[in-house]
């Protein structure tokens, strides 16, 4: 007798693919992202559900971006203000993306996706979150995600040292990063327990 796959692994294994197809710069970007949350998840305290959750939102964080024309999405010079606001919709698309999945947490997650680019003293987007009220898994997903797109090459400029990387992110504690969870990706990226 066949027996199928649980359609929410059906699911996650279509975006999954859909994401590799659109873009493998987004694709592979993701999987570090999911990688280097997991970890500072842990030093944040996170549960294991949290977790669980984190990677998800991770792992698909920017698949909204499979809803973003390609003359913004493969743009090869810094958007202008147009195509910056074409942008920015990636999270809610996403978050509409992963809701629709059926997974029993996939409310959950699709906040996570759609908190990402929120900042702890409001600029962010979609929704001008501030402080705690952007979950503690977004904000950790804010860092690693900003860390890992400044550390690799784009179409538009190379990959930025670790170094700089991380004095831009100290830079910008109390604004778009939350200084408590920083305080735990350094320790992460040093190598402290």
């Amino acid at each position: 007798m066949f027996d199928p796959s649980p359609p929410q692994a059906c699911s996650i294994d279509a975006l999954s693919m859909s994401l590799q197809m659109r873009d493998q710069y987004t694709r592979f970007h993701c999987d570090r992202v999911e990688l280097l949350g997991d970890q500072l998840g842990r030093l944040c305290d996170l549960d294991d559900a949290q977790r669980t959750h984190l990677t998800l939102a991770a792992r698909f964080h920017d698949i909204g971006k499979i809803g973003i024309p390609d003359n913004v999405l493969l743009h090869p010079a810094r958007l202008d203000d147009e195509q910056r606001a074409i942008m920015r919709t990636h999270p809610e698309r996403g978050e509409r993306i992963f809701a629709a999945t059926g997974r029993p947490d996939a409310d959950e997650v699709a906040r996570l996706i759609r908190a990402h680019h929120e900042a702890v003293d409001g600029s962010g987007y979609p929704d001008g979150l501030k402080g705690n009220d952007i979950p503690l898994g977004a904000r950790v997903l804010t860092i690693v995600d900003s860390y890992d797109a400044m550390t690799t090459a784009r179409p538009y400029r190379g990959a930025m040292p670790h170094a700089k990387a991380m004095g831009i992110l100290a830079g910008l504690q109390g604004g778009q990063v939350d200084p408590d969870v920083f305080a735990q990706f350094v320790r992460l990226m040093d190598g402290q327990p």
